[in-house]
């Protein structure tokens, strides 16, 4: 079907956190892939001026990851590893950035989902 799911559109969103709502069928999916980079747009052109969150409506899970690969903190908290064991590098400062509570963050946060005892290293 080459029926365009959006015709005209565009809109800003201000900073902080915002939901999308909207029926079934609507184009919530792909307009959140669109301006997340997974899908390219046919005509005209998606802009992303700041940091953009997206979680997918479906993980590919495959075993092989980590719950903090998962949620995109592996990165980070190897680097915190690294310089709390002693051996940090100019490229572990450049990795943690101001994430240097992103563990106590991501632990509040999963429990707040009742999810506070799965283990960052954990295989899912």
């Amino acid at each position: 079907d080459d029926t365009p799911v959006f015709r005209d559109l565009s809109f800003s969103v201000p900073g902080g956190r915002t939901g999308l709502v909207a029926p079934n069928g609507a184009g919530k999916s792909t307009l959140l892939r669109l301006i997340a980079g997974d899908l390219q747009p046919i005509a005209g052109s998606v802009s992303v001026d700041g940091v953009l969150g997206y979680l997918p409506q479906t993980l590919p899970l495959t075993g092989d990851l980590t719950v903090a690969e998962i949620l995109g903190i592996a990165p980070i908290l190897a680097a915190l590893d690294a310089v709390e064991s002693g051996d940090p590098s100019e490229e572990h400062f450049t990795t943690i950035g101001t994430d240097w509570d992103i563990e106590e963050r991501t632990r509040a946060q999963l429990d707040r989902l009742g999810l506070g005892d799965i283990a960052f290293t954990r295989r899912l």
